[in-house]
């Protein structure tokens, strides 16, 4: 794909919350109207918060031995795309180098994340996928017109 169908999310946020489980939200920055949005489980959670260093775990995690197996093995982590949605499900891909040759490798979008925060490489969403916040004036003309439905 090409690259202007994309956006390279910069900040990462994390949420965790018992009654509507736990979110990953991607932007290209703090202030953009624009997200990615994807639940995800505790395991998931954990690794994307550890390398984000809100937690720190008394044993290395799944991807820090897959990482450090590949780390010896030369491999290169170039970027990481969440490039589609099917059947209200997200896919990723890797993108790396192995011997200067490229591979790219399916992926769960949470398990890329991850990756890519702890080697430090680009997030690639696609525009497609973007969400666009909905501004106060939305907001209340939406809850005006629920108000109004009659179920």
């Amino acid at each position: 794909m090409d690259s202007k169908e994309f956006v390279i999310a910069k900040e990462v946020f994390i949420k965790t919350d018992r009654i509507q489980g736990n979110t990953v939200v991607l932007k290209e920055s703090e202030d953009d109207p624009n997200y990615f949005l994807m639940f995800v489980g505790d395991a998931e959670i954990t690794a994307i918060a550890k390398e984000k260093g809100l937690v720190d775990p008394k044993r290395p995690l799944t991807h820090d031995l897959y990482l450090s197996i590949l780390d010896k093995a030369g491999v290169e982590f170039d970027h990481i795309e969440i490039s589609a949605m099917q059947e209200n499900t997200y896919f990723a891909k890797v993108y790396t180098k192995i011997h200067g040759e490229e591979a790219v490798f399916d992926s769960r979008p949470s398990d890329a994340v991850a990756l890519a925060l702890h080697v430090k490489c680009p997030i690639w969403v696609a525009r497609h996928l973007m969400r666009r916040e909905l501004s106060a004036a939305e907001i209340q003309e939406f809850e005006m017109i629920v108000r109004t439905v009659k179920f």
